[in-house]
C-alpha cells in the first residue's frame, strides 16, 4: 500500500505533466517565448540545472517527466569524429577553395552525415582567426583573414543547418598558442574585437545564423573567454543579437559563478556547474534569474532545433554515399594551390612519362591532419601514392621514404638521390602530420619544431634530390604553413594542400597530371621563415598585427603572398568600372571588372577585391579584403564581375559611442588574382549623408521545426541591420511569413531597437498555416515589403527555404 506522501508525489508529477502538456499546446498557438516559459515554470530547481550540466563526454540529461532531449553532440568540424565518416578538408583546406557555393553544399553534407549517426548538433565549424603559422590547431582555423573566413564558414553553419543538425561556431575566441591555452591572456581592444578579431564571429552568427556558440579555452583581457560577460553578453547578444545557447569548450569552465553569471549555458569537459551550482544557488550566490536566463537559452534552441516537437530520424546510409564520395574530392580538388609552375613543369605528360620517383615523408599517407578534437576515421582514405598508382600504374611509381618527417637522419638521403637520377621526374612528398602539430591534451601540442620551417631533413632532402635531377616538384600537405626559402629555388614545381581529407590523394594525383585545372588561393601568408613571424605573444591591440596586414604595415616582402596562387592557364584583367562620383556613406558601392582567360585550357579564376581607407582617423590597414568570386572561364572567355560593397563593409568601431559607422572621406580599391598582384585600381569618395538602415533577413525558422500534418505553425525571421541607422522601437517595420508565396503570419513594429551591425529574431504575431498534407513546401519572410522605412538598399530584404512536412 503506497503511503500518503508517495500518493500526493505522484498526483503533484500528474498535475506538472498536464500543465506541461497543456502549455505545451498553447504555446502551439502563443509562440516560442510562451512555450519556454511554460515549461521554465513546470521545472524544479534540479531540473533546471540539469539542463545547463554535461550528462556524459558527449551528451547532456534527457528530462522524461517534461520530455525535453538533452543535446548529443559530436567533434568536429570537418566530419564526424566518433564514426567512421567521410573526412573532409579541414577548415583552413576548405577556406583555401575560396568558393561559397561549395563551402555551403560541404557543410549540407557534414551535417547530413552527423543526422545519419544520430548526432543532433556538430562542434563546428571552427573559425578560429589563424594568428601565427605553428600554432598547434592552424588546419582547424580559417586562415588569417576575417572577412574571408565569415563569408566561406556562414555558409558551412548554414548548410550544416539545411539537416536537422545544429552547427557551433567556435572558439569564441581565440584559439590559437597550445602550449598556455587555459592560461593566455590575449589583449583585445574594443574596436578590435568588433572590427577584426571577432568580425568572423558576428557573420557566421548572423548569416549562418547558428543555434550554438561555443566559448573559448583563453583569457581576454584578463577573464576567461567562458567567463567574460563583456564577451558573451555585452558583444555576442546584446551588440549582435545571437538569441540562442552558449556552450563551454571542454573544461574550460574556471569559475562556475562567474561563467553562468557571463552566459556561459551549458558547462561541459567537467563537473563545475554539477558540483557548484546547486550550493551556489542555494546561498543566493547566484540569483535564480541568470539560471533561469540560462535555462531559456537552452529550451530557445532546443525547441528551434526541433528536439522537442517530430525529429526525424537519421540512418547510416545516408553517409559515406557515393554523392558525399563526389562532392568530397571536389572540395579536394579546389583547395589545392600551386604556388610555383617553372617552365610549365606541371602538369606532368602522363604519355610520356615512364618513371616517377615519390620520395618523401608524406607520400604514403592517408587522411593526414593535426591531433585532437578535429580527427576523423573515415571508411578509407587515399594517399598521394595511391593516387598517382591509380592514375599510371604501379610499375611507373617508385617510392622511398627518403627521410623522416621531423628528425636528423640522412641515412636515406644516398638511395632516394639514385633513384632521383633514374627518373623522369621527383615528386617530393613534404610537410607535416598529427605528430607535429594538434591540440594541446595527451600527445598534442603546437608546431614540433617551434619554426614556421619544414622540420627535419626534408628541405635538405629536397636540394640534395634537385642536384640529383632539376625536375623536383614538391607537394606539400600541413595544417599551418610550412616556410621552404631555402629550398625553394631548387625545385620547378610547388603544389600546396593544406590538409584535404580522405580524397586528398586522388585530388592531388589529378592536379598534378592535368586532369584538373587548379585553382585554389592561399588563406594565409607563407613567410620566408620565422624572421617574418611577429612576435608571439598575447598583445592583439594593433589592428594590423596579423597576415597581410603585418607585412604590409611593415612593408616586408613574403614568400608567397595571401590570396596567391597560379592556374594551368592565364588570366587577364581589364575594364575596372567604380563611381567617379562621391557616393552617399552607407550606401552601396558597385564595383565591376572584367576578366579574361588568355590561355589554352578552361580554368578557375579567383577574383579579388581590396579596400583601403585613405582618410580615418584612428590606425587602419594599408588594405583590407572585402570582395572576391571564384569564375570558370572557357578559353578565350571573358567575364564581367560585380561586387556591391554595403555600409558593412566599411564599418569602423566608435569606441566612444559604441557604436558602428561608416565615416566620409577617400578609399582606394583595388582589384586582381592576389594580395600582391592588383593591377587595377581606382580611388572612392563616401560624403556625408543622412544614415539610413538596411535591412536583410537570414534564416526564417519555423516551430515546430519539422511540422506534421495539421499541427500549427509560428513563424520566426532571423533579420540584420547592415545599415548606418538604426531602426526604432515603435517603428513601421513589417515582416511578412510566406508559404508557397501565400501569406501565412506577420510582424508589425519592434519591441526593441535594431541597430547598425545587430541582427534580432523576429515573430511572426499573426499564424494561420497549418500543413494539410505531407510534402515539401517554401517558406519565406520579406522584411518592410511596404518601404515603409527608407533603406540604402531595398532589394535584398527577402529569403525563402525549403521546408519539408514529414
Amino acid at each position: 500500500m503506497l503511503k500518503p506522501s508517495s500518493i500526493f508525489r505522484q498526483l503533484a508529477v500528474a498535475a506538472a505533466l498536464s500543465l506541461a502538456a497543456s502549455a505545451s499546446a498553447s504555446a502551439q498557438r502563443l509562440g516560442l517565448e510562451f512555450r519556454v516559459d511554460s515549461l521554465l515554470k513546470a521545472m524544479s530547481t534540479e531540473e533546471k540545472l540539469a539542463q545547463l550540466t554535461k550528462n556524459s563526454f558527449m551528451t547532456t540529461p534527457d528530462n522524461a517527466r517534461l520530455r525535453i532531449p538533452g543535446f548529443v553532440m559530436d567533434d568536429g568540424p570537418h566530419g564526424v569524429r566518433f564514426e567512421k565518416a567521410t573526412a573532409w578538408p579541414t577548415g583552413m583546406g576548405l577556406v583555401s577553395t575560396w568558393n561559397r557555393s561549395l563551402s555551403e553544399r560541404v557543410g549540407e553534407a557534414m551535417g547530413t552525415e552527423f543526422w545519419a549517426f544520430g548526432k543532433q548538433q556538430q562542434l563546428g565549424p571552427c573559425i578560429d582567426l589563424a594568428q601565427d603559422p605553428r600554432g598547434g590547431r592552424s588546419a582547424e582555423s580559417g586562415g588569417e583573414d576575417p572577412y574571408l573566413i565569415g563569408q566561406l564558414q556562414s555558409r558551412v553553419a548554414f548548410g550544416i543547418q539545411k539537416t536537422p543538425v545544429m552547427a557551433t561556431v567556435k572558439h569564441f575566441m581565440i584559439e590559437g598558442k597550445q602550449a598556455t591555452r587555459h592560461e593566455r591572456n590575449e589583449l583585445f581592444t574594443d574596436r578590435g574585437v568588433m572590427e577584426h578579431y571577432g568580425y568572423n564571429f558576428r557573420t557566421v552568427v548572423q548569416e549562418g545564423a547558428v543555434l550554438s556558440v561555443m566559448s573559448a579555452y583563453n583569457l581576454i583581457n584578463g577573464e576567461h573567454a567562458a567567463e567574460s560577460p563583456n564577451l558573451l553578453n555585452t558583444v555576442l547578444r546584446e551588440r549582435w543579437g545571437f538569441p540562442f545557447y552558449v556552450v563551454s569548450d571542454w573544461d574550460a569552465v574556471h569559475d562556475t559563478k562567474k561563467a553562468i553569471m557571463a552566459g556561459n549555458d551549458v558547462c561541459m569537459g567537467s563537473d563545475d556547474y554539477l558540483k557548484d551550482l546547486p550550493g551556489l544557488v542555494a546561498s543566493g550566490a547566484v540569483p535564480m534569474t541568470a539560471i533561469d536566463a540560462a535555462v531559456r537559452n537552452v529550451l530557445r534552441t532546443k525547441i528551434m532545433a526541433g528536439l522537442l516537437d517530430y525529429y526525424p530520424k537519421g540512418t547510416p546510409a545516408a553517409a559515406n554515399t557515393p554523392a558525399h564520395t563526389r562532392l568530397n574530392q571536389q572540395a579536394a580538388r579546389e583547395s589545392i594551390i600551386l604556388l610555383k609552375n617553372a617552365g610549365n613543369i606541371l602538369p606532368l605528360k602522363k604519355s610520356t612519362m615512364k618513371r616517377i620517383a615519390l620520395i618523401g615523408p608524406n607520400a604514403d599517407k592517408g587522411n593526414l591532419n593535426c591531433f585532437g578534437s578535429s580527427e576523423t576515421s573515415p571508411p578509407y582514405s587515399v594517399s598521394l601514392k595511391q593516387g598517382l598508382e591509380t592514375k599510371l600504374g604501379v610499375d611507373k611509381i617508385s617510392f622511398l621514404k627518403g627521410c623522416d618527417m621531423n628528425s636528423a637522419d640522412t641515412s636515406g638521403f644516398k638511395l632516394a638521390r639514385e633513384l632521383a637520377r633514374k627518373s623522369d621526374v621527383v615528386i617530393f612528398a613534404a610537410g607535416l602530420d598529427s605528430t607535429q602539430e594538434g591540440e594541446a591534451y595527451n600527445s598534442g601540442h603546437d608546431r614540433a619544431n617551434n619554426s614556421a620551417t619544414l622540420p627535419g631533413q626534408q628541405q635538405a632532402l629536397i636540394m640534395a634530390l634537385a642536384k640529383a635531377n632539376p625536375n623536383v616538384v614538391v607537394v606539400v600537405q600541413s595544417g599551418g604553413v610550412c616556410a621552404m626559402h631555402e629550398s625553394l629555388p631548387r625545385t620547378k614545381g610547388l603544389i600546396y594542400s593544406f590538409y584535404a581529407g580522405q580524397e586528398a590523394g586522388t585530388a592531388l594525383a589529378d592536379v598534378l597530371l592535368g586532369d584538373y585545372n587548379p585553382a585554389g588561393r592561399l588563406p594565409v601568408t607563407m613567410p620566408t621563415g620565422d624572421s617574418q613571424l611577429p612576435a608571439w605573444n598575447d598583445d592583439l591591440r594593433d589592428p594590423n598585427g596579423v597576415g597581410y596586414r603585418l607585412y604590409d604595415q611593415k612593408n616586408m616582402k613574403p614568400e608567397f603572398a595571401f590570396g596567391a596562387g597560379l592556374s594551368y592557364t592565364t588570366f587577364q584583367y581589364s575594364n575596372l568600372q567604380l563611381p567617379k562620383a562621391p557616393v552617399a556613406a552607407g550606401a552601396p558601392v558597385t564595383v565591376s571588372v572584367d576578366v579574361t582567360n588568355t590561355g589554352a585550357v578552361a580554368g578557375d579564376e579567383v577574383v579579388q577585391l581590396y579596400l583601403s581607407d585613405k582618410s580615418a582617423k584612428v590606425a587602419m590597414p594599408q588594405k583590407q579584403l572585402k570582395g572576391f568570386e571564384r569564375i570558370n572561364l572557357s578559353p578565350k572567355q571573358k567575364k564581367t564581375v560585380s561586387f556591391t560593397l554595403s555600409a558593412e563593409d566599411f564599418y569602423l568601431w566608435n569606441e566612444q559611442a559604441k557604436a558602428y559607422e561608416v565615416h566620409p572621406g577617400a578609399y582606394a580599391i583595388k582589384v586582381g588574382p592576389a594580395s600582391d598582384k592588383l593591377p587595377l585600381g581606382g580611388a572612392l569618395t563616401l560624403q556625408a549623408a543622412t544614415a539610413k538602415p538596411d535591412l536583410k533577413v537570414t534564416q526564417v525558422f519555423t516551430v515546430p521545426r519539422y511540422p506534421r500534418p495539421g499541427q500549427a505553425v509560428t513563424f520566426y525571421a532571423m533579420v540584420k541591420n547592415m545599415g548606418t541607422a538604426p531602426v526604432a522601437t515603435g517603428s513601421q517595420l513589417g515582416v511578412n511569413f510566406t508559404v508557397d508565396k501565400a501569406t501565412v503570419g506577420s510582424l508589425q513594429g519592434l519591441q526593441q531597437p535594431l541597430l547598425p551591425g545587430q541582427a534580432r529574431l523576429l515573430p511572426a504575431t499573426t499564424n494561420n498555416w497549418k500543413p494539410t498534407a505531407s510534402g515539401t513546401f517554401t517558406v519565406g519572410a520579406v522584411v518592410d515589403g511596404r518601404n515603409a522605412i527608407g533603406e540604402w538598399l531595398e532589394s535584398n530584404n527577402s529569403f525563402s527555404r525549403p521546408l519539408k512536412v514529414y
